[in-house]
């Protein structure tokens, strides 16, 4: 009886550490030099958030002006994993190159595959690396899709 807990528990615990190590973001593309964006994603105060809602942020070069073609220069993605409210604590990290004066955040946040949460229009920085970025609830016939 000893032997078999004894092998569950090991079993168990090696489950948790392999668990442990995982991570939802991504490797960096780029490795050069960073800059690290953070900041609050500000939505409504009644708006309750559940531990599978997954934020996904893209970093865009906004030097030529706030367009459609922005060329892509991080992205980056996370789990809340818990039940709550807004504000949501953020970082991304972006190339630290002068080449790109200018970034644009793209926000969204979805669950089970439904985008839930997004931002109206671009907000971008310039210098800072602090970005406040307010979110609002999507159209009930953009929630109703079911795209990634």
């Amino acid at each position: 009886m000893f032997d078999r807990r004894a092998i569950l528990l090991s079993l168990l615990g090696a489950g948790l550490a392999v668990s442990g190590c995982t991570t939802d973001n991504a490797a960096p593309a780029y490795s050069g030099p960073t800059r690290t964006v953070r900041g609050y994603l500000k939505g409504p105060p009644y708006a309750r958030l559940s531990p599978s809602a997954t934020v996904f942020i893209t970093a865009h070069d906004a030097t030529s002006g706030v367009s459609s073609k922005m060329p892509e220069i991080g992205a980056t993605k996370f789990t809340l994993n818990r039940v709550g409210h807004f504000p949501v604590l953020y970082e991304i990290e972006i190339p630290a190159s002068h080449s790109v004066p200018r970034i644009s955040l793209d926000v969204q946040i979805r669950q089970y595959g439904r985008l839930i949460f997004s931002n109206d229009r671009q907000y971008s920085t310039t210098s800072g690396n602090n970005l406040d970025i307010p979110l609002v609830e999507s159209h009930p016939r953009f929630r109703s899709r079911s795209t990634l």
